[in-house]
Order: C-alpha cells, then structure tokens, then sequence
C-alpha cells in the first residue's frame, strides 16, 4: 500500500463512500465483501483507491474514504492498526485526511443499501 501520494487525502470522485458519487458503479460483490469484512472481528484487508485498480499493488493508494470511515469508527480493522503501528509515513496520512466538507455515508450498510446490496446478501 502506497501512503506517500501527499494529494491523496480526501475520497475521490468515484469513492463508495461519497454520497454524491455515482451508485451502483461497483460491482455488488464489492459491497457484499465490506459488509463480511465489517461483521468479521478483525475488519478485513486495508482497502485500496478503486482508482489505483491498474497500478501494481504496493502503489496503490489506501481508499480515503474506508480510512475515514474507519476512523470514525475507532479504527476497528486490525490490518489497518497494524500498519499504522510500525508505520510514520502511514500515520502521517491517516492524521492528514479529510472528507473535505463532502458528505459520506453514515456507516458501510447505509453506504450498501444506496448501491442496492443489503446485509443479509439481499439485492434490491
């Protein structure tokens, strides 16, 4: 995971997260693997940029959107906290980020039931 890009600290304009990004945009098993992420007691995998999906895998950039979610949430994702741990560079973003006065969903199920997937897997 790349966390030096220094533009990269607000969601992009395709991020989930957003409320004014476009829905349905990601497939429905994107969303349905955050909802399992988020009900497992480790929270999941570090989540990459949707724009980075072509770059080599230590560039992507980490999704600003999931860290503000996270964060909000008292980072429950140990795979994040551990990166954070025995890493600067990485804290520095993470303290940097911003939603940059747009609005974000509330929380992963609201985010998924606005792109039509549903907790119990249902698809609207």
């Amino acid at each position: 995971m790349d966390w030096t890009d220094e533009s990269h600290r607000s969601p992009c304009a395709k991020c989930p997260y957003r409320k004014d990004a476009p829905l349905r945009l990601w497939h429905r098993d994107h969303f349905r693997k955050l909802l399992r992420d988020d009900e497992n007691e480790v929270g999941g995998p570090l989540y990459g940029c949707h724009n980075d999906g072509k770059r080599p895998r230590d560039e992507v950039r980490p999704c600003v959107g999931w860290l503000l979610d996270q964060r909000r949430r008292g980072t429950p994702s140990i795979q994040l906290r551990l990166a954070l741990a025995g890493n600067k560079v990485a804290q520095d973003m993470y303290s940097r980020i911003s939603n940059a006065g747009l609005r974000l969903y509330a929380s992963i199920q609201s985010m998924c039931r606005a792109n039509g997937v549903r907790r119990n897997g249902g698809v609207r």
